[in-house]
């Protein structure tokens, strides 16, 4: 039941990771829709804080951490306190490190391929994209601007993020399309990270994953923390 209870979790989480990088972008840039954006990025974040652990101390740290993160996200939104922006920007990259590292231990313990397996790696895969999204948009805000470039980037009003979403996707699948370009070096190393940690851990986990439908199938699910 606590198997079943988890698939269902990691899949309302899927599902509200794959809603914000794929149908936010299709909403109008005004004052008014950029509130409903990052409403439904603040949900999704409560919402994969409060699956990330199961052990109550560590659940309200993480949860507190994407609290502190989400306030000052609003916080810059507005231009309410300086660099608000970019401190919560940097407590997303944190936050979404803490979600790989939470996902991967529940993925690795897991002793046979199930629907959370295949739900986890792959909230895996679009956290990995989100944490470098967020990079970029940290990077370009402590650079001035200077870090990208590209058609996408030109009189852009509103916040960045979404388009550094899409950028770390397209780089992670390593398709770039070029409408996005890192500008300086430290921005193309990044790019150059990213574009590799996606290749290997598609190939390494569908290997594992290979691997692992061999196996007999146990009574044991994927052990919980």
């Amino acid at each position: 039941m606590k198997g079943r209870k988890s698939e269902k979790q990691f899949t309302r989480l899927l599902a509200f990771l794959l809603a914000y990088l794929f149908l936010t972008p299709f909403i109008p840039q005004n004052s008014w829709t950029t509130v409903i954006v990052q409403i439904w990025l603040s949900v999704t974040l409560l919402f994969a804080a409060s699956v990330a652990q199961n052990k109550k101390k560590h659940r309200t740290l993480i949860v507190v951490l994407v609290l502190v993160a989400v306030c000052l996200h609003w916080l810059g939104i507005y231009e309410v306190l300086p660099f608000s922006g970019e401190g919560a920007l940097f407590l997303f990259v944190v936050f979404y490190a803490l979600l790989i590292h939470a996902f991967g231990k529940r993925l690795i313990r897991a002793r046979h391929v199930t629907g959370e397996v295949i739900m986890v790696a792959l909230c895996i895969y679009l956290v990995i994209g989100l944490l470098w999204g967020a990079g970029y948009a940290l990077m370009d805000a402590l650079s001035g601007g200077t870090a990208f470039g590209g058609t996408l980037l030109e009189n852009v009003q509103t916040s960045k993020l979404h388009l550094y979403n899409y950028f770390s996707m397209v780089t992670l699948t390593t398709l770039g399309y070029g409408d996005i370009t890192p500008q300086i070096p430290e921005a193309a190393s990044l790019c150059q990270m990213e574009a590799i940690i996606g290749q290997f851990f598609t190939a390494v986990l569908v290997a594992w994953l290979v691997g692992m439908y061999g196996k007999p199938m146990g009574r044991q699910q994927p052990e919980q923390e």
